[in-house]
């Protein structure tokens, strides 16, 4: 299988990352995690000093998932999923998370994944947030991913079987259309459970990976905290915030990762830079231009000595 309708084949793999996915075919037996308090100092008095052009002012929640994607955008080897023993990219940005109709325990969850352009800036991307928040905290019975959950749910356990079955099976070939991807939002390029929007303390629980979809990074989001601290005889705060990751290890190394979270920091730390639009990196090689690179680098490497 070399071609899905969601993602592109990357050939230009390291051995040891081709050979993973047939010593660690499932998600669960590849998960990475890494929890980290970020300093938000800096998103928080950018918060303060800017609006958006319409003068609505930033969340929190937007910048740092702004932040995300802009990271995702620039590190894009974060934008890729292992199904069927081979690594994939895919063609577009995304992103999925959870919100609540209102705070209570009845109230029904939904879940919405969000698509994005790589070149978005910051505005772009809360327009798109806080739309999806709105669809989402309407009636249940308005909800479509519900009502067809519920319209499937009538049928004999058997039926419902054979459906699930059959949707993982085209999902495993890419053969599946992006409705259907859709529908259960773990198709997207990551998934934010923000956990401190409904005041839990104690940290940021990590998340597993699901080995339904193709999702390959989960961030769970703690508590904003602020703190003050003494320098130079002056008062000064810092706003920190446990974030939990849980990455498949399958995607990228330890290296790509480290660097990738240094720069999410730095954008955290200077979200100016998100006002602006994003220079784009090239996209992986295809099949074809893989081999000529390939032929072409044994061409130039220096023959050896005898």
């Amino acid at each position: 299988m070399s071609r899905r309708n969601d993602a592109v084949r990357v050939y230009d793999l390291a051995p040891y990352k081709q050979i993973f996915p047939y010593i660690m075919p499932k998600r669960c037996e590849s998960l990475v995690y890494q929890n980290m308090v970020l300093d938000l100092t800096g998103t928080v008095e950018f918060i303060k000093r800017h609006k958006s052009p319409e003068g609505r002012s930033y969340r929190v929640f937007e910048v740092f998932l702004a932040a995300l994607l802009r990271t995702i955008t620039l590190r894009p080897e974060l934008n890729r999923f292992v199904s069927h023993y081979q690594h994939w990219q895919r063609k577009d940005l995304s992103i999925n998370f959870v919100v609540k109709e209102d705070y209570s325990d009845e109230s029904p969850e939904h879940s919405m994944p969000l698509y994005f352009r790589e070149d978005m800036n910051l505005n772009e991307i809360a327009e798109i947030i806080n739309a999806a928040i709105e669809e989402q905290r309407k009636p249940a019975s308005s909800n479509f991913t519900d009502k067809a959950i519920l319209f499937f749910l009538k049928f004999p356990r058997p039926i419902i079987r054979l459906v699930v079955g059959t949707a993982s099976l085209l999902d495993r070939h890419g053969k599946a259309p992006k409705a259907l991807r859709d529908a259960d939002g773990l198709h997207t390029s990551l998934f934010v459970s923000n956990m401190g929007s409904i005041g839990l303390g104690g940290g940021s629980p990590h998340h597993h990976l699901y080995e339904w979809g193709t999702t390959s990074v989960f961030v769970t989001m703690g508590v904003l905290k602020r703190s003050h601290y003494q320098e130079g005889g002056r008062l000064l705060r810092r706003d920190t915030m446990e974030v939990g990751f849980t990455v498949d290890e399958r995607i990228t190394d330890g290296f790509y990762f480290t660097k990738s979270i240094k720069l999410f920091q730095d954008l955290l730390a200077n979200p100016e830079v998100l006002l602006s639009r994003a220079e784009i990196p090239p996209k992986p090689l295809s099949k074809r231009e893989y081999k000529r690179s390939r032929k072409a680098s044994a061409q130039t490497a220096p023959a050896s000595g005898r």
